[in-house]
């Protein structure tokens, strides 16, 4: 069978095909456009509406092993502690402590509900920080630590259970360095 408009039929299968550019462009736009919202990581309201319990400036250099400095201000130390834990008794004031003499501010989140003495303001933890920090459906052992980047959210475990500062502050150190190479 001949054609007898080409032109016609040219003109009609360009059409076609500008049309079927034009939303696939539109789309690929508003991939595009979704994609660079997920890049831009927001803090967590959760993260934002724990008190900070320091005594320490709003944030200060802090002098890595390795001779780098970093600022104290862009991260947290995220404690997960009960009013009823032993071991957090013990473990609490030293991390206020370190807190001091670091600068490294603390975010207390309480298992049970309940501040203790050195973390009277301590916050619940919600499900979703649980899920985010244990592992979806695990309720979390106390005390545990995690170093938290306040701009990127990205976090390090730190320590289970009770530990020395020494060595709490020696992981503070690994992950930084780790972290800034």
């Amino acid at each position: 069978m001949k054609i007898q408009y080409p032109k016609v039929a040219l003109g009609l299968v360009l059409m076609l095909s500008g049309f079927v550019l034009m939303a696939h462009a539109s789309t690929l736009d508003e991939l595009k456009a979704l994609e660079a919202g997920k890049s831009e990581l927001q803090p967590r309201a959760e993260l934002r509406s724990v008190p900070e319990t320091s005594t320490t400036p709003a944030g200060r250099a802090y002098r890595l092993p390795d001779g780098r400095s970093i600022n104290t201000a862009d991260y947290r130390l995220v404690l997960f502690m009960q009013s009823s834990c032993h071991f957090c008794q013990q473990f609490d004031p030293q991390l206020i402590q370190l807190s001091t003499q670091t600068g490294f501010k603390v975010f207390p989140y309480t298992l049970d509900g309940k501040g203790d003495v050195s973390f009277p303001q301590a916050i619940p933890a919600p499900r979703a920080v649980l899920d985010q920090f244990f592992g979806p459906g695990n309720n979390g052992v106390t005390p545990t630590t995690w170093l938290v980047n306040v701009n990127t959210l990205q976090s390090w475990p730190l320590a289970q259970g009770i530990t020395d500062m020494n060595s709490l502050l020696q992981r503070i150190n690994q992950a930084l360095m780790f972290h800034q190479r």
